[in-house]
């Protein structure tokens, strides 16, 4: 897997954790209902969102971000709190009073999650470094006329010409 390729899929897992976050978490009870036809009370962790869901896909749009910027260290880092982060997604699936559909649905993604980082941790070292911005110095080149061309091009090769 590519370093683009696990970067989206994990910006994926995120996108879809937030949506199953924002999804009604609550039990919906047949003739419950106490008030006029067509409205629904909600109360306390029937509310429209669950927060540490929410939390979970935000964390892992940051982090899967942040993957892509670090080096080899930093990837193994950032990926044990990347499956750390689908984990948390995994148990608050379970502890959750949702409907089975729901439970299963966040608990799937968050073992997805998991699978995703062990994998990106597995072959991000084999990912390439680039050294775009690493200075080469070409010492073949260099001459001592007094050539105004010359001590531009040196310049901006980036060496001293004096």
């Amino acid at each position: 897997m590519t370093k683009g390729r696990s970067v989206v899929a994990l910006l994926a897992l995120a996108g879809i954790l937030w949506i199953l976050a924002t999804r009604s978490w609550g039990v919906d009870a047949p003739g419950a209902a106490t008030g006029p036809s067509g409205v629904a009370e909600v109360s306390g962790d029937d509310a429209a969102s669950h927060p540490v869901l929410t939390a979970c896909a935000a964390v892992l749009a940051v982090a899967s971000l942040l993957l892509a910027m670090l080096g080899r260290i930093g990837r193994i880092v950032v990926c044990v709190l990347i499956a750390a982060v689908g984990g948390g997604a995994i148990l608050t699936a379970l502890s959750s009073s949702a409907p089975a559909g729901t439970v299963w649905l966040t608990a799937a993604a968050g073992a997805a999650v998991v699978a995703v980082a062990v994998w990106t941790a597995v072959v991000s070292p084999r990912w390439q470094v680039s050294g775009r911005y690493d200075r080469q110095a070409d010492t073949s080149n260099v001459s001592d006329d007094d050539d105004p061309a010359a001590a531009w091009d040196a310049l901006s090769r980036g060496e001293d010409p004096s």
